[in-house]
């Protein structure tokens, strides 16, 4: 019942007075809260397991709560082996034409998009997204229909498998991403030096991220993607760096687990941040933190490199 999915409800029912809506018991009052209407005389309602038949088509219905709303119900047709999967496997990005997954270098041009989509949308939810991949691992799909992005009709298992390892917040590669919140520039220097440091040390596929510039949906995604993860952050009111902490608080939302963290604070007096990122925003039992317990005041001009040359060896534990 999110708007973007039933914006043409009510047109249709003002067209077809008779239409029956077939739904579940959370929907009713979902669309009584939309629409003027009233849905209770003309709605058949559905659970999980049901099956309905309109002759040629049998359906049976499975629901996803929090896939990503709380009445969310996926749908297979029997007849022709489609799965109508609501929000679940959809993509950000506006289709140009071509309608299948096929037709598209999707692993190219729009698995990045899936991510983000995933992780910033159902991303905190993973528990949910797990029980309905269990609910729908044995239907045989050959059409896969989600109400964003691409429709698949081949490769289904190797896009159904992003989804668990997304669910499952397990990193989807060995990877190292780097984000920093920096006021005069010298948290972005000390940040550099790092990666520099690591890729010395044989570490491939870094990326950073300036908090400043980048709007927290990408890194988030890539949070989802990586296996460790570095936070540079100056302080900043006595505390993080507010861009950073918008951040650490979305990440916190979102559920980020089972990664490797290390942090990086700067400061001239009075240093927190790493302080409070690890304590009120970053910490959680699943995480691994290289070296949590050590903190570093990264220097500008000169002596900067060499502090952060210790604080790099020491953090460059990385399970690469």
């Amino acid at each position: 019942m999110e708007p973007d999915h039933c914006a043409t409800l009510g047109e249709m029912v003002r067209r077809y007075p008779d239409v029956k809506v077939v739904c579940n018991a959370k929907t009713v009052p979902i669309i009584n809260q939309f629409y003027e209407f009233g849905v209770d005389d003309r709605a058949i309602i559905v659970k999980e397991g049901d099956t309905f038949s309109t002759g040629k088509h049998n359906f049976s219905f499975y629901m996803a709560p929090m896939v990503h709303w709380p009445e969310v119900m996926v749908t297979y047709d029997a007849t022709d082996k489609i799965l109508f999967s609501a929000d679940a496997f959809g993509t950000f990005g506006a289709m140009n034409g071509n309608i299948f997954a096929d037709e598209l270098n999707f692993e190219r041009e729009w698995l990045d998009d899936s991510r983000r989509y995933y992780s910033n949308i159902v991303g905190k939810y993973g528990v949910n997204t797990q029980a309905l991949l269990k609910k729908v691992a044995d239907l045989d799909i050959q059409l896969l229909c989600p109400l964003h992005g691409p429709v698949w009709r081949s490769n289904i298992c190797w896009y159904m498998d992003k989804y668990y390892t997304w669910s499952s917040y397990e990193p989807e590669e060995q990877a190292v991403m780097i984000a920093y919140g920096s006021i005069y520039g010298n948290t972005e220097n000390a940040a550099n030096i790092l990666a520099c440091l690591l890729a010395e040390r044989g570490i491939r596929n870094i990326v950073m991220y300036d908090v400043s510039v980048t709007h927290p949906s990408y890194i988030i995604s890539e949070a989802f993607r990586c296996s460790h993860l570095v936070f540079a952050s100056a302080t900043y009111n006595a505390g993080i760096f507010s861009n950073m902490e918008h951040l650490l608080m979305d990440m916190k939302a979102h559920n980020v687990q089972n990664r490797t963290v290390a942090l990086i604070e700067n400061g001239t007096w009075g240093v927190m941040a790493a302080k409070k990122d690890d304590r009120n925003h970053l910490r959680h039992e699943k995480h691994d933190y290289s070296g949590s317990d050590h903190y570093s005041k990264i220097f500008p001009e000169r002596r900067s490199a060499v502090r952060t040359r210790c604080f790099g060896q020491y953090h460059c534990r990385f399970r690469v």
